[in-house]
């Protein structure tokens, strides 16, 4: 398969809770930020060096390459010269080139106001459909309180309504994007809409703190703040990375001599932390209706790079690119972004993708920890068709767009039954075989097929007998692995294990699960099968 690009650059606006194109389709943010600091400087008195933009060409291609649509760009009043002038408006004609939208985000430094250097920056591209702007990076917001979302909401309210109506006043049209206030952490975005301009898009990056693994109440504490907002605004995470910088703005000296100094804290999380929560994002732009996310990033010095060279990216870029950037491209998009970034995996496929779905199918007991090897075999075909009847979308064994961000999302599946101590589940209408622990905890979630004419008994019953190697006279065949639960009807291996029911009325297994139940099941062992609603 080759390369495909994403459609031409458009001017793009907020429609309610979604951005659209100027066609009236949904785009779902799919973000790099690009060029690090370079823009920036840390003392607004210091000129910043000549701009570099040598590499942009190549690199804005390798992101489109990705399925990336936008491209993030910090800049600053730093920046206020006919060099980085010309430097800006060529990285503009080169995100058109290859259709990506172009994110001019201002990093203030200083505390003075940015009202000259915005409408400076807005002059640079009159008329630009595919230039967004973020006026100003992580505001701060009045005293921290513990526990309340901002320390001054009418303070954040103000300066950003303040920073919009500059912009628009200027001409601007296409979306603004606006960062909540303490880093942009606080995501209780119950008051975003006291802001009047509605082409504004709401941009979100929580850090680490400290934490070296994002749990699965990280990922519940995010749905639950961000829920009620989704429905209302659109809204971004800007930015994922390894790295989080916090600035800072200190005042010294009098009162008739003030400085004001920028500094930073730099906190280095693990990749499992930034791993993780770009896992979370992916699901919840792919299913639950969030508006994507911008990852560092390209042409960076830090850790943060996504990577190095025309052809080699890093860990944290192959993480990206195989995981954001392709799932969301082709669950949007319906097909592929490239070879090397697949956006679905089926039968026959290998390599570090399908071992990331072999290890998330794994852990919650829909594969064989011994079946995870990077290769996508029969077990693996097994482990996505018992993972999709579970949740209840379509069993076709092929690990798409949808699928592989449910894996990302998914938690510890639960039987129907958890006081029935060591048990075995049949769930007939999702073709699944539960086996429960003693605690009432998934053992193992097993991809059947039951009875093609329908057949397969409902009830209560338990294991009456066990035969290793199971002669059926009626049919004339060998069934291994046989436990029955009901006269004739047992659950056995069977090589071919369809994701539809086939089966005379068994219970089938394919080789690589059989023996698993086999093991699991006991002479007396409680077998429970039924029609899930």
């Amino acid at each position: 398969m080759g390369l495909t690009g994403t459609a031409a650059a458009r001017s793009a606006h907020v429609a309610g809770a979604k951005i659209v194109d100027a066609q009236g389709h949904e785009l779902k943010v799919r973000g790099v930020t690009w060029g690090g600091g370079r823009f920036v400087g840390t003392d607004p008195t210091v000129l910043l060096a000549a701009p570099d933009v040598a590499t942009a060409s190549k690199d804005f291609k390798r992101i489109q390459q990705m399925g990336g649509n936008l491209v993030r760009i910090d800049v600053s009043s730093a920046a206020n010269d006919d060099a980085h002038r010309l430097a800006f408006q060529k990285l503009q004609r080169l995100a058109k080139a290859h259709g990506l939208q172009i994110l001019f985000a201002n990093v203030p430094l200083s505390a003075e106001d940015q009202t000259v250097w915005l409408q400076t920056l807005v002059s640079w591209f009159p008329r630009k459909g595919n230039v967004w702007y973020l006026p100003e990076t992580d505001p701060a917001c009045g005293a921290y309180t513990a526990g309340a979302a901002c320390g001054d909401t009418e303070a954040w309210i103000w300066s950003q309504s303040n920073d919009i109506r500059i912009l628009r006043a200027a001409g601007v049209k296409t979306p603004i994007m606006v960062n909540l206030p303490d880093a942009s952490q606080s995501v209780s975005l119950n008051w975003a809409t006291a802001l009047s301009d509605r082409n504004v898009v709401f941009g979100v990056h929580p850090t680490s703190a400290g934490k070296v693994k994002f749990t699965e109440q990280s990922g519940h504490g995010l749905t639950v703040s961000l829920k009620e907002a989704t429905a209302k605004v659109p809204v971004v995470f800007d930015d994922i990375a390894r790295v989080q910088t916090t600035v800072g703005l200190e005042r010294n000296g009098t009162e008739n001599a003030t400085r004001w100094t920028r500094s930073t804290t730099t906190t280095t999380d693990s990749l499992r932390w930034s791993q993780g929560l770009l896992d979370w994002v992916t699901g919840w732009t792919v299913i639950d209706g969030g508006d994507g996310a911008i990852v560092n990033g390209f042409a960076t010095d830090t850790r943060d790079q996504l990577a190095k060279g025309r052809k080699q990216f890093t860990t944290w870029g192959r993480t990206a690119a195989a995981g954001y950037f392709a799932i969301t491209y082709r669950a949007q998009a319906g097909r592929d972004p490239g070879t090397d970034f697949p956006g679905g995996f089926e039968y026959g496929d290998k390599g570090p993708g399908v071992r990331s779905l072999q290890e998330g199918l794994a852990q919650h007991g829909f594969l064989g920890r011994n079946n995870v090897n990077g290769s996508f075999d029969a077990a693996t075909w097994q482990g996505v068709v018992a993972f999709q009847g579970y949740n209840r979308v379509e069993r076709n064994g092929v690990a798409g767009a949808e699928t592989i961000a449910m894996v990302m999302r998914a938690e510890a599946p639960v039987p129907r039954h958890t006081d029935r101590g060591h048990h075995i589940e049949v769930d007939i209408s999702r073709q699944i075989v539960l086996l429960v622990n003693a605690d009432g905890s998934i053992a193992r979630v097993i991809h059947t097929s039951t009875g093609a004419t329908g057949n397969t008994p409902d009830g209560e019953f338990s294991i009456i007998r066990k035969e290793r190697m199971s002669w059926v006279r009626k049919f004339q065949i060998f069934l291994p692995y046989a436990s029955y639960f009901f006269e004739g009807f047992a659950l056995h291996e069977y090589p071919d294990v369809p994701a539809d029911p086939a089966s005379h009325g068994c219970v089938r297994l394919a080789p690589s699960n059989a023996p698993v139940v086999w093991e699991f099941a006991d002479m007396g062992t409680p077998v429970i099968l039924y029609h899930s609603s």
